[in-house]
């Protein structure tokens, strides 16, 4: 592998690690504020946005789990390189 693929995919991990990152604060986040919502008086509408907020998370939970194995597959490729 030349140089400038090494750079490349070095560039690559660089950008899946700040995207893996925003991923996981984005599901604490939208999480934290879906049990919040139920903290209030209990209704119909409440429990929905909560739902909604459980499934959204969990949906960033598997884009999370698929970034962090994308970023290792890279690594992996990089250190065969060398």
């Amino acid at each position: 592998m030349d140089k400038l693929g090494l750079e490349q995919i070095k560039e690559q991990i660089k950008y899946g690690t700040e995207v893996l990152k925003l991923i996981v604060l984005l599901g604490v986040a939208i999480g934290g504020g879906s049990i919040g919502v139920l903290l209030g008086k209990y209704s119909l509408v409440r429990f929905g946005l909560a739902g909604f907020g459980i499934l959204v998370t969990l949906s960033l939970a598997i884009g999370a789990w698929r970034q962090h194995r994308r970023t290792q597959q890279l690594i992996k490729r990089i250190t065969e390189a060398l």
